[in-house]
């Protein structure tokens, strides 16, 4: 298999398995949320923030640095991965044992008085254990990664989004009592970690287990900017939670946080492309410099390109969506209006992240892995600072703002960096067609989607694609790279056109 056709590959492999396990955990979703009364449900949106802050923050960092050393180095690839294993199960153990003492003290000072003292400690301990026992998947992934067998990786993706779905079903259905949810889901997940590994094994590469603990440490002190950037990248989506708790009321935390988890799923669009393209980018991150910029350039505007669309026809079509992820609580009905305004404002927010995802991918492979942590800083730091002026200011909406500005906040100052760096992006090229293209198409569509809802969604799909060809948004020596992803190409000439196409 040619290096264009194993890319492809492993890219659909893992865009189509997201696609699936989102779909499937959707469907339990629905099944959940719509169990859950509103106060619940704001607790459930809590207890998954909150776990997630203290779990998802190094992991993914070593994780980057593993699959970097394993692609360029096959031959001693096992130890690199034995490392990871073990920096990872340390990590764990100290995070499980930070957890239940933080855990207790935030029940005991936020919840006492609300009667669910005891259901947030057992969930939010349940969910963080969930959290950290997938450590030990997210490093064989690192082998799946490195010796490009991401079809594999990608049907035990599939695998647990079913077995999850399963169980918020079924415990919908029993009417279980949301630390039983998550219990489960711990069961479920500490199964799924044992069956990924023993696959790895079999059918990967078998990691050489050995206790250097300097080698681990060397491994975790690499991978620290990236560690800070996830724990960062974390806390900007989980944070609003505890923003509007604090400022508008633990009421209104769902009309946040209900739009915010359909549309955040989107994000898995750009995160099942990097894998697949991030072991390349690391071997020619040195060696082709003019190609690696403009391969990047052509890369985040087409994930850009991708995202508009998708978002566009999610927000248009927000009266029948939005419902399908909402409590059936009469009480949340009462100020449902307020989610549909906030809805358009996230769905922005999350186009702007297929970029800026992208972004985290060049800084690793130019071994710049501190920029990732300088530029989601700064963009949680301005996302703190309007959450606090503008909820207070205008209500839950003030957060939609916020998001907004934190995104561009992140690209900006990355693209920046770049610059600093002699790996500067066009970011008119990027960015000037791409929107001029989507703030068109979502005005029309939202006049056409008034008088038929077919009219609307036609115009999304059909009429999006034809104005960014009329406009030529896509160069065509972009349309070359872009090909090298999604289609085998001609690597012979590819080079030569990058030199002497004007774009470039």
């Amino acid at each position: 298999m040619t290096r264009a056709r194993l890319l492809a590959f492993n890219a659909l492999s893992m865009l189509l398995a997201n696609i699936i396990a989102k779909f499937v955990l959707f469907i339990g979703s629905i099944y959940l949320l719509q169990f859950l009364d509103a106060g619940l449900e704001s607790i459930y949106y809590l207890i998954t923030a909150f776990a997630a802050l203290i779990a998802m923050n190094f992991q993914d960092g070593m994780v980057s640095v593993a699959i970097r050393k394993i692609a360029t180095d096959l031959k001693n690839g096992p130890y690199h991965l034995g490392t990871c294993y073990l920096a990872s199960f340390l990590l764990g153990l100290i995070l499980m044992i930070i957890c239940v003492p933080v855990t207790y003290i935030y029940a005991h000072y936020s919840l006492a008085g609300e009667g669910l003292k005891g259901e947030f400690i057992i969930s939010s301990i349940a969910m963080t254990g969930t959290y950290i026992v997938g450590y030990s998947a997210s490093s064989a992934g690192a082998g799946f990664k490195a010796y490009e067998k991401l079809w594999i990786e990608a049907i035990l993706l599939v695998l647990q989004a079913i077995v999850s779905a399963v169980v918020y079903i079924v415990g919908s259905k029993q009417a279980w009592p949301l630390s039983m949810f998550f219990t489960w889901l711990f069961v479920s997940n500490f199964i799924y970690v044992i069956v990924v590994n023993i696959v790895l094994t079999a059918f990967v590469v078998k990691p050489k287990y050995h206790l250097d603990f300097l080698e681990a440490w060397l491994l975790f002190k690499e991978s620290l900017g990236l560690g800070y950037g996830t724990l960062l990248r974390t806390l900007q989506d989980r944070m609003h939670p505890f923003f509007i708790k604090s400022l508008a009321g633990q009421n209104y935390i769902t009309q946040f946080s209900s739009p915010s988890q359909l549309l955040i799923q989107l994000k898995f669009i750009p995160l099942s492309v990097r894998p697949a393209i991030f072991p390349t980018l690391a071997r020619k991150a040195e060696e082709e410099n003019d190609i690696f910029q403009n391969y990047s350039t052509s890369l985040m505007k087409f994930l850009y390109i991708v995202a508009l669309p998708l978002i566009i026809l999610l927000v248009v079509a927000r009266n029948e969506v939005l419902p399908l992820v909402t409590s059936l609580d009469p009480s949340f009905k009462q100020t449902y209006a307020l989610a549909l305004q906030i809805y358009p404002l996230i769905g922005w927010s999350v186009a702007l992240s297929f970029p800026s995802q992208v972004l985290r991918s060049l800084f690793v492979a130019l071994k710049k892995p501190e920029f990732e942590f300088r530029t989601v800083l700064a963009g949680v730091i301005v996302l703190a600072i309007l959450e606090i002026i503008l909820i207070k200011g205008y209500g839950v909406i003030g957060a939609g703002y916020a998001s907004i500005a934190c995104e561009l906040t992140i690209l900006i100052y990355g693209f920046w960096l770049l610059e600093r760096i002699g790996r500067p992006l066009n970011v008119m090229n990027l960015f000037l067609l791409p929107t001029l293209c989507g703030i068109i198409i979502d005005l029309l569509a939202e006049h056409l989607y008034r008088i038929h809802w077919q009219f609307g969604v036609a115009l999304i799909v059909i009429g999006f694609p034809v104005l960014v060809l009329i406009l030529k948004v896509i160069s065509p020596a972009e349309w070359v790279i872009v090909r090298e992803v999604i289609k085998p190409g001609s690597t012979v000439w590819f080079p030569a056109i990058l030199n002497l196409h004007p774009a470039f």
